[in-house]
């Protein structure tokens, strides 16, 4: 066989597989020089530009240039936005010259220690009751993110409070059953029926949702809202008149929830712990009841001592008077029965019992005290106030257009132990989901949730944790 011709481009071919000569120096040098157009050329020109402006005012600077200062005029065609990463939002504003408050490390991104350094009341998603375990929470950095101009977090927090929720919370309940959650995507069509948290009877508090019947939880007092809301009033120290909601609740500042209802500024003008028949209008405390048995025990027994007694009780049961004469002076025995007598009135007939559920008891008065020899009763306890829905955040002050009523069904409520919240179909008479209706009000998952358990009601809810506990329903 004739041998083959040599390949007219094999030298060719072998000098472009030979590696040119300087080939990596060179790329070094392109790089670098590429690098320094990027960073240099518009530090110089941005320095440039705001030297300039400081010359142009009327009188120089008394300080060294800043990053505001360089901000404030731009360069040519912008040069300086390409290593300008843009104005912080207003609440870091004081942070603007230090850029290391918040990048610890250079070329690494901010990091959640960096933010909680500052941040640290932020509490973390879920409150006390443990977040989703095993399921990492997002960054800090990927839902608040900065250098997007004075009110970029602001916008940001609102644009976010929405389809962020959705992603963990569409299928929560499939997903997590252990949770007891349910499922929540929009408010307006797939959003559970609202949960309140009452109290057990026992020291501690349950979830209850609205749409399981009747909501009630003991308070201990006998209070009905009908009567003191009727259309024709209820009888008060100077006759007849007509009481609202504001009557006896009032908002706290934060327009969060209610000042707690006080006897003595709420309750006293029309139930008065009088006692009956004493010319002075004595009135006993209204709290612990040996407080009020003493103090009823004490007043008869220094009127047994003084010269004449009372005339209100001088003719009463157990005193003794001449016809025509003055009043006699009570003896010790007198007042004993006169107390008793006045005790089991107060009690029983005309003062605690109106409000409270009371229990007479084949005891004594507590030992130790003036009260010993009386009876003895037992007044049910009333349980201290909880946030109702401490997941959530309601406004009264946003609701003033609407009257109490339109929302909580006091008019027809005749006992204390009623739960008078509010359903889901009554909020959704005004609020839509998160698209906008005509004549509704558009409603994510921010308006009524925190991501972080900031106000006042979670705060709350997070002292409370310890005694909620979920409660299998029969």
């Amino acid at each position: 066989m004739a041998p083959s011709a040599p390949d007219p481009h094999a030298d060719a071919l072998e000098a472009l597989r030979r590696p040119l000569a300087g080939r990596r120096l060179l790329s070094w040098g392109l790089l670098l020089l590429l690098l320094a157009g990027f960073a240099l050329v518009p530090l110089l020109l941005s320095q440039k530009a705001a030297k300039a402006q400081a010359a142009a005012r009327p009188e120089p600077l008394d300080r060294p240039l800043g990053a505001e200062d360089v901000r404030a005029f731009r360069t040519a065609l912008a040069w300086d936005r390409v290593w300008d990463a843009g104005p912080l939002d207003s609440a870091h504003a004081a942070l603007s010259l230090d850029c290391r408050a918040c990048h610890a490390e250079p070329f690494v991104r901010v990091r959640d220690e960096d933010c909680t350094a500052c941040h640290r009341t932020v509490a973390a998603h879920g409150g006390a009751s443990p977040p989703i375990a095993g399921e990492a929470a997002p960054r800090c950095a990927s839902c608040h993110r900065e250098h997007h101009g004075p009110m970029g977090l602001q916008v940001q927090n609102l644009a976010h409070a929405g389809g962020s929720c959705i992603d963990c919370h569409g299928d929560l309940a499939a997903r997590r059953p252990e949770l007891g959650l349910l499922d929540a995507s929009d408010f307006a069509a797939a959003h559970p029926e609202f949960a309140v948290r009452v109290d057990d009877g026992h020291g501690g508090l349950v979830k209850r949702r609205l749409d399981e019947g009747p909501v009630s939880e003991p308070t201990g007092l006998k209070f009905p809202h009908d009567v003191h809301l009727a259309a024709s009033g209820i009888g008060g120290p100077d006759g007849r008149e007509r009481l609202d909601c504001g009557s006896c609740h009032r908002l706290r500042p934060d327009a969060l929830g209610f000042e707690p209802v006080r006897f003595a500024s709420d309750c006293q003008a029309c139930h008065a712990l009088h006692l009956e028949g004493t010319f002075a209008r004595r009135s006993v405390p209204h709290g612990p009841l040996d407080e009020a048995l003493s103090m009823i025990r004490e007043f008869y027994g220094f009127a047994a001592s003084l010269p004449g007694g009372l005339d209100a009780h001088a003719a009463g049961e157990g005193a003794v008077q001449r016809p025509g004469g003055s009043a006699p002076r009570p003896r010790q025995e007198d007042a004993l029965a006169l107390a008793r007598q006045e005790a089991i009135a107060l009690v029983e007939r005309r003062g605690c019992v109106v409000c409270h559920e009371v229990t007479r008891v084949a005891e004594t008065g507590r030992p130790g005290t003036p009260a010993a020899d009386l009876p003895e009763w037992r007044i049910a306890a009333v349980p201290s106030s909880h946030p109702w829905m401490p997941g959530a955040r309601f406004s009264h002050a946003a609701h003033t257009q609407m009257a109490c009523t339109d929302c909580h069904a006091a008019e027809a409520s005749k006992t204390a132990s009623e739960v008078l919240m509010p359903g889901i179909g009554g909020c959704r008479d005004c609020h839509a989901g998160a698209r906008a209706a005509p004549g509704m009000v558009r409603s994510d998952c921010g308006l009524c949730h925190d991501y972080h358990p900031a106000h006042a009601a979670l705060q709350a809810s997070e002292r409370l944790f310890g005694r909620v506990r979920e409660e299998a329903r029969p």
